[in-house]
């Protein structure tokens, strides 16, 4: 009896691990964000391949005979990517980024600004007003007592 809840409980656990293998039900891929990561990782790997070539021509491994044919060969690679990119209507993630940065910027002195307004308002309310010296409460000109705590002015 023993030998066989052993084996049950053996299938059970791999139907569990086996499960995701056989799942066909998987979340569609958004092929524009897929297709733009591709040109994205093809344009930093030309950029790659330039700063390598550039830095074996300066330390002598290449010739200026070698360096200058695939110097341009990358640089025509590179420009092509880059063509693909922005027909493909991409954006810069930096730009985006500086967008959002700027918006926030623009909001946090507008924000500023506002505060910075009210304070002044109030400022300017309480100018030449009799504050109480207990609780701070405004009083009237011809006021000899608080209306909050009773205090003297």
């Amino acid at each position: 009896m023993e030998i066989i809840l052993i084996a049950i409980l053996i299938i059970a656990v791999l139907a569990f691990i086996a499960y995701p293998l056989f799942n066909t039900t998987r979340a569609p891929i958004a092929a524009t964000s897929n297709e733009m990561d591709t040109l994205v990782a093809q344009r930093d790997a030309a950029y790659d391949a330039i700063r390598d070539l550039d830095l074996d021509f300066q330390m002598g491994k290449l010739s200026q005979d070698d360096y200058a044919p695939l110097r341009d060969k990358y640089r025509a690679r590179a420009a092509q990517i880059l063509q693909q990119i922005d027909a493909a209507g991409g954006t810069d993630t930096d730009a985006q980024i500086e967008q959002q940065v700027a918006k926030l910027r623009r909001a946090k002195t507008e924000s500023v600004e506002d505060e910075i307004a009210r304070m002044r308002a109030q400022r300017n309310a309480t100018r030449g007003a009799v504050l109480c010296s207990q609780c701070g409460t405004r009083a009237q000109p011809n006021d000899r007592f608080c209306a909050k705590c009773g205090n003297k002015i």
